[in-house]
């Protein structure tokens, strides 16, 4: 199948890379604002990888084709009859090693057996979602990868120890693979898992100079607690 591009984003990198490790041919890649009349007449598939707020304004302005019209975001939906294939997966930025191999690939839209076999080819998995299910579904995906990110930049300024990024990172990674193996109350540790209020009330009390912070500890111990009974 032959793919052009529309985007020079994370996306789009990690699509081009899949694509040609796997052999498929690149019609091109053309960066927002440039002429894509030349895509549109010689893909089969034209993926438009740029910001959500930019991928209705795009693909409205892609020429008739007979190529199937899709888009990585995992908030919108399909558009011209096209589908979604959204990568479950936190994408390195453009120019880094990226590759689909192995990601969950959710699609939505027409022409699953046309998504089934880009999964197939690029060694992912792939899931279907509902049109209406997928601003949910980003949501937690937000959950699961963004605000992870944001909650390793809380930790690491409260440890507060220099050089010990990775040291941080380890201690998720260990979370994570502790979640990854139950899914009982064993997935949780720590004092809201243990119900230790003394110990929280501490922590809230060490974070009165950060209220914001402050309720983000509530709100994640009492999640905690709730879920560990």
């Amino acid at each position: 199948m032959k793919l052009g591009i529309i985007g020079n984003g994370r996306a789009a990198w990690a699509f081009a890379n899949t694509w040609r490790r796997i052999g498929w041919p690149l019609t091109g890649i053309a960066r927002r604002g440039e002429p894509i009349e030349e895509l549109a007449a010689t893909s089969d598939i034209i993926l438009v990888a740029v910001s959500d707020r930019a991928i209705e304004e795009v693909t409205a302005s892609i020429p008739e084709t007979d190529a199937i019209i899709i888009h990585a975001s995992g908030s919108l939906p399909a558009l011209r009859g096209g589908f979604s294939l959204h990568p479950l997966k936190s994408l390195p930025p453009a120019g880094e090693p990226s590759d689909l191999e192995g990601t969950l690939l959710v699609f939505e839209g027409a022409h699953r057996e046309v998504a089934e076999e880009i999964a197939m080819k690029a060694g992912a998995r792939f899931a279907e979602i509902s049109r209406d299910a997928k601003t949910r579904y980003h949501a937690g995906a937000v959950f699961g990868s963004n605000y992870i990110a944001a909650l390793l930049d809380i930790a690491e300024e409260l440890i507060g120890i220099d050089g010990a990024r990775e040291d941080i990172a380890a201690l998720a990674r260990s979370a994570i693979d502790n979640w990854t193996a139950h899914t009982d109350a064993r997935r949780f540790t720590g004092p809201a898992s243990r119900g230790d209020a003394d110990v929280m009330q501490r922590h809230t009390g060490a974070l009165r100079d950060s209220p914001e912070l402050a309720e983000i500890y509530r709100l994640l111990a009492a999640r905690i607690v709730a879920a560990a009974k």
